[in-house]
């Protein structure tokens, strides 16, 4: 069973300016039509100069994760899901904040980034769009935690890609060949300089070995708990001391001890 927690928290930045958290995260665990149990977790973070930013990175959660379900529920199986979801699911979502936006507004003003993990019995397939990065430890590896994708940089420095660009299905990063893992870490740029090694392009992992190590005693399912526990991580003088930004901070394991 997967144990899992998430939250998304303004950075003091935002804060002292009185604005929204602009990072959205969802999770959930749902069972395929073969009874398998499949994960999917999902973080969002929505552009700083965007007017609809915050309720860009919600609906690109909520309508991942919801697609993601019907995907399996309608007989999908995890080589369509690698191979033929993610582009028409970014041309739904254009259309859909289109239609969401009006004749008044763009599409570029719910402008907002994407990390996603869908994970199985065997199988693993990623996502990712913009800044941020995905953290896995394989399952035959569990003092391993490989950064499988790195916060990508737009044309410019301090640029990245979004999911309202127009060449957005060009650049997000699909990727099935991991095998199966069993924890699982997303997180957007208001953590990556804090958790990730960029000198060695590696994650610290005795940073994430001794979140897990706190994760694992959790009860199955979702935990209010280790959400509320992380919201007060996220919030701690510690880290504030060390970004402004918005964080969010996706876990899940489904390891023992």
């Amino acid at each position: 069973m997967w144990k899992y927690g998430f939250t998304s928290v303004a950075g003091s930045a935002h804060e002292k300016a009185a604005l929204p958290c602009q990072d959205a995260s969802r999770a959930d665990v749902f069972a395929a039509p073969s009874g398998e149990e499949i994960l999917v977790a999902v973080a969002s973070d929505g552009a700083g100069s965007a007017a609809q930013a915050q309720q860009g990175a919600q609906w690109a959660c909520d309508l991942f994760l919801a697609d993601v379900q019907a995907h399996f529920a309608n007989g999908g199986d995890w080589n369509d899901l690698a191979s033929g979801f993610i582009a028409p699911w970014i041309e739904k979502f254009q259309a859909t904040v289109g239609n969401w936006s009006g004749a008044d507004g763009a599409i570029t003003d719910f402008a907002c980034t994407l990390l996603a993990v869908v994970a199985g019995r065997e199988q693993t397939v990623w996502f990712h769009l913009g800044d941020g990065a995905i953290v896995l430890s394989p399952r035959q590896s569990a003092a391993q935690y490989l950064c499988v994708s790195w916060p990508q940089q737009g044309e410019y420095a301090n640029t990245t890609h979004f999911l309202t660009d127009a060449d957005a299905t060009a650049n997000v990063v699909c990727e099935s060949n991991f095998g199966a893992a069993d924890e699982i870490a997303l997180f957007t740029d208001g953590l990556q300089n804090l958790v990730l090694d960029y000198r060695q392009r590696t994650a610290h992992a005795p940073f994430f070995a001794s979140l897990f190590a706190w994760v694992r005693p959790q009860p199955d399912g979702y935990s209010a708990e280790l959400s509320a526990s992380l919201r007060t991580y996220l919030n701690s003088e510690k880290v504030n001391a060390r970004t402004d930004d918005d964080k969010t901070l996706v876990l899940a394991t489904r390891r023992q001890s």
